[in-house]
């Protein structure tokens, strides 16, 4: 994970967001190894989303009250 990505881990703040968090330009980093819930919004890595009934990425917390 780079910077950006650590910022952004686990939280649902934007990449904008995080990226003035550290004092960095918004174009500077790229963001591909985490991505967010489709629910919460929460980012986390790819590994810890799975497809909903939709193909969309949900975390384990939005499964366990939404379900498939």
């Amino acid at each position: 994970m780079n910077e950006v990505e650590r910022v952004l881990y686990r939280t649902n703040k934007s990449i904008r967001e995080a990226c003035a968090e550290i004092g960095v330009d918004f174009d500077e980093f790229p963001v591909d190894k985490i991505e967010t819930c489709s629910h919460c919004s929460i980012w986390y890595k790819h590994h810890e989303l799975k497809p909903d009934l939709d193909e969309n990425p949900i975390c384990k917390i939005c499964w366990r009250f939404y379900g498939d």
